[in-house]
């Protein structure tokens, strides 16, 4: 998140104010923090994250729009605005009236929505709801969509290296899947309109592979146990041993990252369904669903932790009598070079789906902080 830079140069003025636009039943629907400020102050980010021409476009329309909005920032030469969305609430003010209220505060200097206006003489207080969220729904398509095809080239990346295994895995049914999303992705980066019978194809598409990354998981259990079971004892050498070892890392290896393969296909399909569907919470429940389903202390994660314990202790008594106590010791090593393969994989793994579950919880409320110079919104930048 950006922040201010150089907080102690920016005086404090009563042109600081603070903007909440609620629903009918008091819910916030977007939250608006304005203070006197200049872009230089703000620590630089990636050029990547400034909002659109497109998007300044809709700001300054809506801002306008505002009474309250627009009184504050007039006759203030600069003011750093943050604006954030709760996109959920904003489909369901959409589906109502279309008109919430923003009145200034009692007694207050700040400015706050209370209440939806429905008589004549308050239309020009009134915020259109439907305006708030095609600029939220247009934050979310440059911000989140767009970062869809760059997750999807790193899942590509990751099925290419284990396409060997395709004959003796189920990861085929997760590649076509993943060309699916990638032809979404596709439509989307060109702004084509991706129809309902799409939509409703990749949800399906999303519970078959849901299906296959369950028979998967029951695998994993199975190459697990088949390690803690191993008989780590020899009286001849500790050659079979190790490879014997190797082996059976190598199977859930390739398994662990056939399921998380899975996983992140899925992570990124309810992220284009919960946006497309227009902040659908079905999809944010799922996406929460499959994150704590990883991390529980019988999920992957954990289990995995707990197997490399094993691997260790099956190391320390793998002392056959008839062998040198350096051939062990090679042996040894080369089994504890593939499990740190294996660990650092599962690591790559676990940080794309950390990442896409935080997309998933920033869709929900995108940010965003906008520059405002004599009443015009300049530029803007996301927030998160």
């Amino acid at each position: 998140m950006s922040t201010l830079a150089n907080n102690n140069q920016i005086p404090e003025q009563e042109a600081a104010f603070e903007v909440d636009i609620v629903d009918a039943q008091n819910n916030a629907l977007v939250k608006i923090h304005s203070q006197p400020g200049y872009w230089q102050d703000i620590a630089q980010q990636d050029s990547q994250m400034e909002l659109e021409p497109s998007s300044i476009s809709l700001f300054n329309h809506w801002l306008s729009s505002v009474p309250t909005v627009a009184t504050a920032v007039a006759g203030n030469s600069a003011q750093l605005m943050t604006c954030s969305f709760e996109y959920s609430q904003l489909v369901q003010a959409k589906d109502g009236s279309g008109a919430i209220g923003a009145v200034l505060k009692p007694d207050s200097h700040k400015i706050g929505a209370q209440a939806r206006f429905h008589e004549a003489e308050n239309l020009k207080s009134l915020v259109n709801a439907s305006l708030v969220f095609n600029i939220a729904s247009q934050l979310l398509a440059q911000k989140h969509l767009a970062d869809i095809n760059e997750r999807l080239r790193i899942i590509e990346q990751k099925i290419d290296s284990i396409k060997g295994h395709l004959e003796q895995s189920r990861l085929a049914k997760i590649q076509a899947f993943h060309e699916h999303l990638n032809i979404i992705g596709l439509l989307l980066s060109r702004d084509e309109i991706i129809t309902k019978e799409s939509l409703l194809n990749l949800a399906k598409s999303a519970q078959e592979v849901r299906s296959q990354v369950k028979h998967l998981e029951k695998d994993i259990t199975q190459a697990y146990r088949e390690i803690e079971q191993f008989e780590p004892t020899s009286w001849f050498g500790s050659d079979d041993l190790r490879e014997a070892l190797k082996l059976k890392i190598s199977n859930v290896e390739r398994l662990q990252r056939e399921y998380l393969t899975g996983m992140q296909c899925l992570l990124v399909a309810n992220l284009i369904l919960f946006i497309k569907h227009d902040g659908n919470q079905e999809f944010v429940l799922t996406s929460e669903v499959y994150l704590k389903e990883l991390n529980a202390s019988n999920g992957i994660f954990q289990q995995w932790e707990k197997i490399k314990r094993k691997v260790a202790h099956h190391l320390s008594k793998m002392k056959p009598i008839f062998e040198r106590t350096s051939s062990t010791q090679a042996n040894a090593l080369q089994v504890e070079r593939k499990l740190n393969q294996t660990d650092n994989l599962l690591s790559t793994d676990n940080v794309l789906l950390a990442q896409l579950g935080e997309r998933i919880q920033a869709a929900q409320s995108p940010q965003v902080l906008l520059e405002i110079v004599d009443n015009k919104v300049l530029r803007g930048r996301f927030l998160r």
